[in-house]
Order: structure tokens, then sequence, then C-alpha cells
């Protein structure tokens, strides 16, 4: 199988821990609170059918705001789905802009990254999760399984520890987009 060619934002990511970091950030199974930093009353989203109560978007969008983001409501994204918002990080005048989907009834998070230089979009917005699916077969990994997995939340601790590490890669690719 023939690795992809990067995309200039896919080489930016690839220069961060991001593709590592995206299937730990999708693994259910990983202790989050022992990651996190704070400490939950009801931390577990876990339901007796086994499912994960919904969070509204307006807890996601603290906890990127908690994380240094600067966040508001509603997206880029095209469709009708309302339970979504943009995540921005800024180094002068270069923004890295993070379109932020959330599944109906999950808290999966379907996420599109787009680079802005002095207000001009550096290519075209790209998934995350394509992203770094790339990235991995770029460096010659095999294919992953599952190839394009979304975080799900399932507890306030990896909300926490999912939003910090992608505002964190959100802030290295700008520092490095801004150079």
């Amino acid at each position: 199988m023939t690795s992809p060619a990067l995309s200039p934002l896919a080489q930016a990511l690839a220069r961060t821990d991001f593709a590592e970091n995206w299937y730990r950030w999708c693994d259910a199974q990983r202790d989050w609170a022992a990651e996190a930093t704070g400490t939950y009353e009801e931390d577990s989203l876990l339901t007796a059918s086994g499912g994960f109560a919904a969070l509204p978007a307006s807890e996601f969008m603290r906890a990127y705001r908690a994380a240094g983001a600067d966040v508001s409501r509603g997206s880029t994204f095209p469709g009708p789905r309302h339970r979504s918002f943009t995540v921005e990080v800024a180094e002068g005048p270069t923004v890295c802009s993070l379109a932020v989907r959330l599944g109906r009834g999950l808290n999966s998070q379907e996420c599109r990254l787009a680079v802005l230089a002095d207000g001009e979009r550096q290519g075209e917005p790209e998934m995350l999760h394509a992203i770094a699916r790339d990235i991995r077969l770029s460096r010659g990994e095999p294919d992953p399984n599952p190839p394009y997995p979304r975080p799900i939340i399932g507890s306030r601790g990896q909300l926490e520890v999912v939003s910090r590490g992608i505002v964190d890669v959100l802030g290295q690719v700008v520092r490095g987009w801004a150079s």
C-alpha cells in the first residue's frame, strides 16, 4: 500500500504528537480520571444501558475554553446539526480554526481543522481523524483498526484531557505556521 502524500496541514500536525494522541484520545477504556487534573463529582457518563449520557455542547465548549482556546457556538460544518462549535487558537495573525460537530445522542466529536493566515484560509479544511491515519501511514505504520475513530467522551475527565490535548496541538501548529 502506498502511503499518502501529506498536505501542508498534515505535515504541520506530523511535527507534533497528534497522530499518536488522536488514537489514545479515542480509547474509551483508559483511566481518564488518572490523567485529568480536575476532579469531577460525576465523572463517568456511563448509563445503565451501557451507553453514555450526552453532554450539552456548552460543557464541551467550557472544557475547550478552560484549555485556553477561544470558543464560539456554531461551526462551519454544513448541515442541519446544531450541536457544533468552533475552537480557535491564534498566534498573531495566524489562527487554527477547529470546527467541532457533536454526534446526536453521543459525545462523539467530529473535527475539521483549517489554518488562516492574515485572514486567508491556507488550503481546504481537513478532518482530524483522516489526518491522524494519513500521518501514521506516511510513517510506514500499519493501517489502524479502526482506521477513522472519533473521540467518544465517556467521562468528564476524558473531556478535559482530550480538549487540553487538542488545544495544545493547535497551539503548536499555529506557532509553527506563524514562524
